[in-house]
């Protein structure tokens, strides 16, 4: 898959002409999306095109509205790799400004058929574009007459009685609502990112962790985890800790994950840590040996539920 950062690289690339697109910020890449993904796949098919996807970073709430942007559900590597496995071809992954914020409808979407001279747009039923949001479908379809290309709009997927959103995935990984955040992502929430160097006091106590920053991230309530983690194609179950750590007075939000019976070096490596079910709330410990107590009893708990 060709990821281009700018309209002029796009431009440039002669063998990402004529086919299919779609726009939009895909943060998840979950159900809902997916389907847009295939029946994009599909009509790129019919006109023998690549697919292709505009999307943007950081998400434009972030950018127009920072004291109202959502946690991510994935970092933007994770979102490239999601797009990937759908079947898509390249990505337009587009920084978004403010200045880009200020476009209008017309002058987006006039710049996006010349950029990929495409046959087909297909987009998400709730889907807007331009300054204040102003563009809609039916833009498009005035633009298609004049330029010749088609348009078609994805009805809203539904799922367990509402529609597939990141919002909504979102709300149930923040309850710790994992079986609907697998059903709606089709696939397991997790956290990845890259093994930071920690002050190993859970090697201290026998129980080594890989930590790895969630800033702005979504995540489930502080607490102590059954999950799985891998790395690179490896695979290990594990249980973690999310929180600020209140036994050292600590103030950085972090999940550390111990590996059950491995303890590989993964230091500067990139972490993907799935979370399977909660064990418990945290709490603070009066000293190093209550807490390495505690910590057996999480890691024998999550060992029953991984098993």
């Amino acid at each position: 898959m060709q990821v281009f950062h700018t309209w002029e690289e796009a431009t440039a690339a002669s063998d990402i002409k004529g086919g299919a697109i779609t726009v939009g910020n895909f943060d998840g890449v979950h159900m809902g999306h997916e389907q847009v993904l295939a029946e994009t796949n599909g009509h790129a098919s019919a006109a023998d095109g690549p697919t292709i996807v505009v999307t943007f970073e950081p998400h434009p709430r972030a950018v127009l509205y920072p004291e109202e942007a959502p946690r991510r559900l994935c970092h933007v590597q994770e979102r490239m790799q999601y797009l990937q496995a759908a079947g898509v071809d390249a990505v337009l992954l587009l920084e978004f400004t403010k200045e880009l914020a200020t476009w209008s409808a017309e002058k987006f979407s006039k710049t996006l058929h010349d950029t990929f001279a495409f046959k087909h747009i297909h987009v998400g039923y709730d889907f807007a574009f331009g300054r204040d949001r102003q563009g809609h479908v039916d833009d498009l379809r005035t633009l298609g007459e004049t330029h010749d290309f088609n348009v078609t709009e994805a009805a809203a997927f539904e799922m367990l009685g509402a529609v597939v959103s990141s919002s909504r995935i979102r709300s149930a990984v923040e309850a710790a609502d994992f079986e609907l955040a697998r059903k709606l992502l089709g696939r397991d929430y997790s956290i990845a990112g890259t093994v930071l160097h920690g002050d190993k006091r859970g090697r201290e106590m026998n129980f080594p962790t890989a930590n790895v920053d969630v800033a702005d991230l979504a995540h489930p309530p502080v607490g102590i985890y059954a999950v799985r983690a891998n790395s690179h194609g490896k695979q290990w179950n594990g249980a973690a800790y999310l929180g600020y750590r209140p036994t050292f007075n600590g103030r950085t939000l972090l999940l550390e994950t111990h590996l059950l019976d491995d303890s590989p070096d993964l230091y500067d490596q990139c972490l993907n840590v799935s979370f399977i079910k909660r064990i418990r709330e945290d709490r603070k410990f009066t000293g190093h040996a209550d807490l390495a107590q505690q910590i057996a009893k999480d890691c024998e708990a999550a060992r029953v539920i991984l098993d």
